[in-house]
Protein backbone atom coordinates (compact mmCIF):
# COMPACT_ATOMS: atom_id res chain seq x y z
CA UNK A 1 0.00 0.00 0.00
CA UNK A 2 1.75 3.58 -1.02
CA UNK A 3 1.53 6.40 1.00
CA UNK A 4 -0.62 9.50 0.11
CA UNK A 5 1.11 13.01 1.25
CA UNK A 6 -2.15 14.49 0.86
CA UNK A 7 -4.07 12.32 2.90
CA UNK A 8 -5.46 13.75 6.14
CA UNK A 9 -6.63 10.92 8.81
CA UNK A 10 -9.86 13.05 10.08
CA UNK A 11 -9.54 11.25 13.37
CA UNK A 12 -6.54 12.98 14.13
CA UNK A 13 -7.76 17.14 13.20
CA UNK A 14 -8.96 16.82 17.38
CA UNK A 15 -7.53 20.31 18.18
CA UNK A 16 -9.79 23.48 17.19
CA UNK A 17 -7.24 26.64 16.24
CA UNK A 18 -7.62 29.80 15.42
CA UNK A 19 -5.12 31.54 13.13
CA UNK A 20 -4.27 34.84 13.58
CA UNK A 21 -2.41 37.54 11.94
CA UNK A 22 -1.23 40.81 12.57
CA UNK A 23 -3.07 43.90 11.80
CA UNK A 24 -0.63 47.26 12.83
CA UNK A 25 -2.71 50.09 14.19
CA UNK A 26 -2.31 53.91 13.58
CA UNK A 27 0.54 55.52 16.27
CA UNK A 28 -0.89 55.94 19.59
CA UNK A 29 -0.58 59.06 21.06
CA UNK A 30 2.47 58.46 22.12
CA UNK A 31 3.49 57.51 18.74
CA UNK A 32 4.11 54.22 19.07
CA UNK A 33 2.55 51.67 16.85
CA UNK A 34 0.69 48.92 17.76
CA UNK A 35 0.07 45.58 16.94
CA UNK A 36 -3.45 43.92 16.94
CA UNK A 37 -4.14 40.55 16.08
CA UNK A 38 -7.05 39.81 13.59
CA UNK A 39 -8.85 36.45 13.63
CA UNK A 40 -8.34 35.10 10.11
CA UNK A 41 -9.80 31.38 10.21
CA UNK A 42 -10.85 28.69 13.15
CA UNK A 43 -10.42 25.20 12.19
CA UNK A 44 -9.30 21.77 13.40
CA UNK A 45 -6.00 20.74 13.21
CA UNK A 46 -3.58 17.82 14.40
CA UNK A 47 -0.58 19.46 16.77
CA UNK A 48 2.63 17.16 16.88
CA UNK A 49 5.94 17.62 18.30
CA UNK A 50 8.70 18.34 15.68
CA UNK A 51 10.18 14.98 16.46
CA UNK A 52 8.05 13.18 14.24
CA UNK A 53 8.73 11.93 10.81
CA UNK A 54 6.18 14.41 8.47
CA UNK A 55 8.12 17.44 10.30
CA UNK A 56 11.33 16.04 9.19
CA UNK A 57 9.48 15.42 5.62
CA UNK A 58 8.62 18.89 5.33
CA UNK A 59 10.96 20.98 6.73
CA UNK A 60 14.46 19.34 6.92
CA UNK A 61 16.37 21.97 4.88
CA UNK A 62 14.67 24.63 6.01
CA UNK A 63 16.85 26.48 8.37
CA UNK A 64 13.77 28.81 10.38
CA UNK A 65 11.82 26.07 10.93
CA UNK A 66 14.98 24.61 12.63
CA UNK A 67 13.92 26.24 15.55
CA UNK A 68 10.10 24.92 15.47
CA UNK A 69 8.97 23.38 18.60
CA UNK A 70 5.35 21.76 16.95
CA UNK A 71 3.70 21.08 13.52
CA UNK A 72 0.31 22.00 13.19
CA UNK A 73 -1.58 20.11 10.00
CA UNK A 74 -4.65 21.91 8.56
CA UNK A 75 -6.85 22.06 5.28
CA UNK A 76 -6.29 24.36 3.01
CA UNK A 77 -8.34 27.01 3.80
CA UNK A 78 -8.77 28.30 0.76
CA UNK A 79 -7.53 30.62 -1.48
CA UNK A 80 -9.43 33.72 0.28
CA UNK A 81 -7.23 32.95 3.59
CA UNK A 82 -3.20 33.29 3.31
CA UNK A 83 -1.78 31.30 6.07
CA UNK A 84 2.14 32.75 6.60
CA UNK A 85 4.84 33.00 8.51
CA UNK A 86 4.46 35.59 11.31
CA UNK A 87 1.10 35.11 11.88
CA UNK A 88 0.05 33.02 14.85
CA UNK A 89 -1.81 30.20 16.26
CA UNK A 90 -4.04 29.91 19.31
CA UNK A 91 -5.03 26.49 21.13
CA UNK A 92 -6.66 27.02 24.18
CA UNK A 93 -3.68 29.04 26.32
CA UNK A 94 -0.97 28.14 24.25
CA UNK A 95 0.43 30.35 21.92
CA UNK A 96 2.05 29.33 18.62
CA UNK A 97 4.33 31.87 15.94
CA UNK A 98 4.39 30.42 12.62
CA UNK A 99 7.60 29.89 11.40
CA UNK A 100 7.58 28.41 8.21
CA UNK A 101 4.04 27.19 5.93
CA UNK A 102 4.28 24.33 3.94
CA UNK A 103 1.40 23.66 1.11
CA UNK A 104 1.76 19.76 0.96
CA UNK A 105 2.58 19.35 -3.10
CA UNK A 106 1.02 22.57 -3.75
CA UNK A 107 -2.11 20.99 -4.28
CA UNK A 108 -4.26 23.06 -1.80
CA UNK A 109 -5.29 20.37 0.11
CA UNK A 110 -3.15 19.98 3.26
CA UNK A 111 -1.01 22.41 4.93
CA UNK A 112 1.74 22.27 7.58
CA UNK A 113 2.84 24.66 9.92
CA UNK A 114 6.37 24.82 11.66
CA UNK A 115 5.39 26.81 15.04
CA UNK A 116 7.30 27.79 17.82
CA UNK A 117 5.51 27.38 21.45
CA UNK A 118 5.74 31.45 22.53
CA UNK A 119 4.60 32.95 26.21
CA UNK A 120 1.79 35.22 25.11
CA UNK A 121 3.58 37.96 27.21
CA UNK A 122 6.48 38.32 25.26
CA UNK A 123 4.35 39.74 22.30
Amino acid sequence: MSFDPLYINPGELRHTVTIQAPDTADPDAYGQSTTNWKSLLTTRAKIESTDSASYKDSFAQNAIAAQSTDLITIRWPGASIVVAPGQRVIFGDNLYLIQSVDNVLHRNRKVRLATMMVDENSN
